[in-house]
């Protein structure tokens, strides 16, 4: 079986051909995937940073947490798919070490967690982009709890999870504002953005400027400290974060996207009906996936790396 892996911390990731396919358990379905993209958190584990947070790592280590594809065998037990299914989910970073991954052509993944019916008429490729950003976004705007009138900033808005959040905020009636260079503004008043914000000037004065009692929610997909949106939400507003800038206290929320099936489900239903379309920059071939984490970290993107297995 072919699979990007590490196999210890200080080698670059590879594509390996001489793996093992996966064994199947009795409630577990055996799924030949088909797409799948970059996330941060692939970054950090190709670094090892989980080892810093007593993760241990049984190498070797498959990359890659999303994944689409297609149920080829299934478990004695498993009675909620049958071989020929289209689905999709991603992987938990450990469970509970870090081995199995997505960057794979084939992943054994339990019935009832980590996966759901794929979006009916929506390309395996573009779906394998989806899941993890597409909940990460979801709980995000759950999180904010926004309405009609409300002025929300979103901080990293062309990012992975950020051309999706931008589009559930427009959807949900809040008027949408995002620091951003100037080349991306045209993406994101396409995505649902009202308002572009200078992204290398002083944001603080700049929304002094322009929203002198702050906004009523923010987003911040970008920093790790509270201090940035703290200055910029109202007071009584509220705030979401997957990075740790949510803070603590009342209207604040650090976002942990999960893969349950009711939350694939429910992206499911969005990607289905078009609410959310998922922007793709470029997709990898698989060998490539490598290339694909380099340009995460280093390069400026818009919306999703992704990675093609099949």
């Amino acid at each position: 079986m072919k699979a990007v892996t590490i196999t210890a911390f200080d080698t670059p990731p590879v594509l390996r051909e001489d793996l093992p396919a996966p064994t199947l358990g009795p409630n577990e379905v055996l799924v030949r995937v088909h797409g799948s993209s970059v996330n941060p958190v692939d970054n950090g584990i190709a670094a090892g940073m989980l080892r810093q947070m007593g993760v241990e790592y049984e190498f070797p280590a498959i990359l890659g947490r999303d994944y689409a594809g297609v149920v080829e065998q299934v478990g004695a037990e498993v009675t909620r798919y049958a071989v020929g299914d289209e689905v999709f989910g991603f992987l938990l970073h450990a469970n509970p070490t870090v081995h199995d991954g997505s960057w794979a052509e084939l992943i054994a993944v339990p019935q009832d967690m980590y996966i759901s019916g794929a979006p009916q008429g929506v390309d395996l490729g573009t779906v394998g982009a989806a899941p993890l950003a597409g909940i990460a976004a979801m709980m995000a705007i759950d999180a904010l709890d926004l309405s009609e009138g409300d002025t929300v900033l979103i901080v990293g808005a062309s990012g992975g999870v950020g051309s999706l959040a931008v589009q559930l905020a427009a959807r949900a009636g809040a008027t949408v504002v995002a620091p951003a260079l100037a080349e991306d503004e045209a993406y994101l008043r396409e995505l649902g953005v009202s308002e572009v914000l200078p992204r290398d000037d002083d944001l603080a004065a700049a929304v002094r400027e322009r929203y002198r009692d702050g906004f009523d929610a923010v987003l911040d997909l970008v920093n790790y400290a509270p201090d940035v949106p703290a200055a910029l939400v109202k007071d009584g507003g509220r705030v979401a974060s997957p990075t740790g800038a949510a803070g603590e206290g009342p209207g604040r929320t650090m976002v942990m996207a999960t893969p349950t099936p009711e939350n694939l489900q429910r992206l499911a239903r969005l990607l289905a009906d078009g609410t959310l379309r998922v922007p793709v920059q470029e997709t990898y071939e698989l060998a490539k996936a490598p290339d694909a984490l380099t340009a995460l970290a280093t390069a400026h993107t818009r919306g999703k790396l992704a990675i093609r297995i099949k």
